[in-house]
């Protein structure tokens, strides 16, 4: 009969909002398991050892050394394979051990934490999606049981009908469930979330359309399928409130609500990374067309023509628009590697047969107004290295009628020349982003100060005041005690009494010998 002789304690987490990660006691008792019987039946044994405040029919047990949970339906001989690694010593901890934890079973927890958002309100719910973060942070394991029990509909439902503070304290949350594979994966499968993500970059408050911008940038770099999934998200969204697709994120490059250069950019990025993972040519152009309807090209020329421009807003403009111009046929040079979102001429799409073998092109080159970015933009001064390309060329030729031959050893000097530009202009990039970003530091650092010495004198003042309202009120409370005490002093006189007298009476002489009259009949 083989056994098992490890040390065993419990963790408090009844309630998974008020729990602790501290297995108790600290000095745990030894157990004996039996490896031939399955877990269910001995658990019991454990529970009433430990004297744990769990219900029974609740408990799991967790190894201490990785995390992972017993199946209690087996025995320990069919999970040898968890077990590797759990009789080592710790390093450093002079031989200390691990144990086995008796705990609450994940289901059970994930169904409390989904009750208890569903039913709080006010403190309660603030103080539950404060913590809801930390409880997926301290257990991975937990997350893959939230998403399966729609723990997602629970946060969209409740953050729909709540203030930005809880709107925060959700994507903190979320932003923690998109970081395991489970988490991203129950995303992808509910679009609802990408929906509300979506709809949360046209809310009013900075910090909420921050971190959704955020998610859904980590949602798109995830995989390249998920910028369908996001497309269809904008259209739901942007079709229920009957608006152009992508308005939300125009509205914050058309600075609708004041200059905020890191939601610029973020924005941008969004656009970019969408646009980079298309797979063909009519999902491109149908979000492409749907931004220059949008005033997309004026938007781009406002910013890359005005001085101070943030450069990493400028260098997503200037992807958006060589990606434009690659896709459009306009520039048929290599794009430089460095450029992401550039990539080759996508593939038309399945069925495409107008116009033969006429590939599709942007509204902006079908007006005409093709390469119209701005002269501060460097793909605009790459396509600079070839002059008479393109219809200007072919009337070039026919003008001088000479053809000028393209030869393997142009190609490769002008690519040779194209790299060391593009280099060059990358580097200076670079070192006047780090001068940007350092001025940025510098300025938030002084609004910083000047706010903590602004409020550092209005304390003073408002203890100045206080101060004197105090010694205001002494000085008065004083003044009435003196008072009291001045009347105190003086004798009061009684209405009643009368203290004049006659003073003939008052000095007139005295007998020795009483005046009392006497009786009749009696002589002296």
């Amino acid at each position: 009969m083989a056994t098992f002789v490890c040390r065993v304690q419990f963790l408090d987490d009844t309630d998974p909002f008020n729990s602790t990660n501290f297995p108790e006691p600290t000095r745990p008792p030894h157990y004996t398991f039996r490896e031939d019987i399955p877990l269910i039946n001995q658990i019991a044994g454990v529970h009433r050892l430990l004297r744990a405040p769990h219900k029974l029919d609740d408990c799991a047990l967790q190894l201490s050394h990785n995390g992972t949970y017993l199946d209690l339906e087996s025995s320990l001989s069919e999970q040898r394979d968890e077990l590797e690694g759990f009789q080592e010593d710790i390093a450093g901890t002079r031989g200390k051990k691990h144990s086995v934890v008796l705990r609450t079973q994940l289901t059970v927890r994930v169904h409390a934490c989904i009750e208890k958002l569903y039913n709080s309100n006010g403190r309660d719910l603030r103080r539950a999606l404060f913590s809801l973060k930390q409880i997926f942070q301290d257990d991975k394991d937990l997350v893959h049981e939230f998403v399966m029990a729609e723990g997602l509909t629970c946060l969209i439902k409740v953050g729909a009908e709540a203030d930005q503070n809880y709107q925060n304290y959700i994507l903190r949350a979320l932003g923690q469930i998109m970081l395991y594979v489970d988490g991203m994966n129950g995303v992808i499968c509910h679009i609802e979330t990408v929906q509300w993500l979506y709809a949360l970059i046209g809310s009013k408050f900075r910090l909420v359309v921050k971190t959704a911008l955020k998610l859904l940038l980590v949602f798109v770099e995830y995989s390249e399928s998920n910028a369908s999934l996001l497309i269809e998200a904008v259209t739901t969204v942007d079709t229920k409130r009957g608006c152009k697709q992508w308005s939300n994120a125009m509205e914050i490059l058309d600075e609708k609500d004041g200059v905020d250069t890191e939601l610029l950019v973020y924005g941008m990025t969004l656009i970019n990374k969408t646009l980079s993972a298309l797979p063909d040519q009519d999902s491109f152009y149908d979000m492409v067309d749907g931004l220059e309807d949008q005033r997309m090209e004026a938007v781009a020329k406002r910013f890359l023509g005005r001085r101070g421009t943030d450069l990493d807003l400028m260098e997503q403009l200037n992807i958006y628009e060589a990606t434009l111009r690659h896709e459009d046929g306009d520039d048929e040079s290599n794009p430089p590697t460095g450029l992401s979102g550039l990539k080759d001429r996508r593939r038309a799409s399945f069925g495409d047969k107008r116009r033969g073998l006429e590939r599709r092109r942007s509204r902006r080159a079908s007006l005409g107004r093709s390469g119209n970015a701005s002269p501060c933009s460097p793909s605009t001064q790459h396509s600079g290295f070839q002059p008479f390309k393109g219809q200007g060329g072919e009337d070039m030729s026919k003008r001088t009628g000479v053809q000028s031959p393209v030869t393997p050893a142009n190609k490769s000097s002008l690519g040779g020349l194209l790299s060391s530009s593009y280099r060059q202009h990358q580097e200076s990039l670079s070192a006047e982003r780090e001068r940007r970003r350092a001025e940025r530091e510098e300025r938030l650092q002084r609004i910083e100060r000047e706010e903590r010495n602004k409020h550092s004198r209005d304390y003073v003042d408002k203890m100045e005041e206080a101060r004197m309202a105090r010694d205001e009120r002494y000085k008065h409370v004083e003044r009435l005690a003196a008072e009291e005490f001045e009347r105190d002093r003086v004798p009061r006189s009684r209405p009643d009494l009368s203290l004049t007298f006659n003073p003939v009476e008052a000095w007139a002489p005295t007998s020795s010998r009483s005046t009392t009259p006497l009786l009749p009949g009696v002589s002296g």
